[in-house]
């Protein structure tokens, strides 16, 4: 199902499937990228947050959003790059919390560059209780149809 520009709806949210953060999921992704900080891979420490226990990077909530989306194959073939993202994160998503991703095309618009566009993306993370947990704005460059 990968999309052209022109097949960008703008308000026209898509849903992803759902993923639970597993404990491999948060080990995995701290030696990846090196951060052990022990909110997410020390239980007794994380007992004494206010969160209880052990909560997922906060990329990695993003990334996993990231890969759903790639999951849907929106972009298979048609996108050119990433052009920029801001994110904020307004809850923790803990080890057993299943995430969903709702991207919705906020705008588009034809680039310099004949045969491609850039699709602003908002993509919203909630958790199995429908809470909010992420969201983030990504710019795309994607083709067009006639490239």
């Amino acid at each position: 199902m990968a999309l052209h520009f022109e097949e960008f709806v703008v308000g026209d949210t898509l849903h992803t499937r759902g993923r639970t953060i597993g404990e491999g999921d948060i080990t995995l992704y701290a030696g990846l990228i090196g951060d052990w900080t022990p909110i997410h891979v020390d239980e007794h420490f994380a007992q004494t947050t206010p969160f209880g226990t052990r909560i997922a990077h906060g990329t990695l909530t993003l990334s996993v959003a990231v890969g759903l989306m790639a999951q849907m194959k929106l972009f298979d073939g048609t996108v050119i790059g990433l052009i920029s993202m801001t994110w904020s994160f307004s809850k923790p998503v803990k080890i057993g919390d299943t995430v969903y991703a709702h991207v919705t095309p906020l705008e588009k618009r034809l680039s310099s560059k004949p045969g491609r566009g850039i699709v602003k993306l908002e993509i919203l993370v909630k958790n199995q209780d429908d809470v909010e947990v992420c969201k983030g704005i990504h710019d795309v460059m994607v083709i067009t149809r006639d490239n």
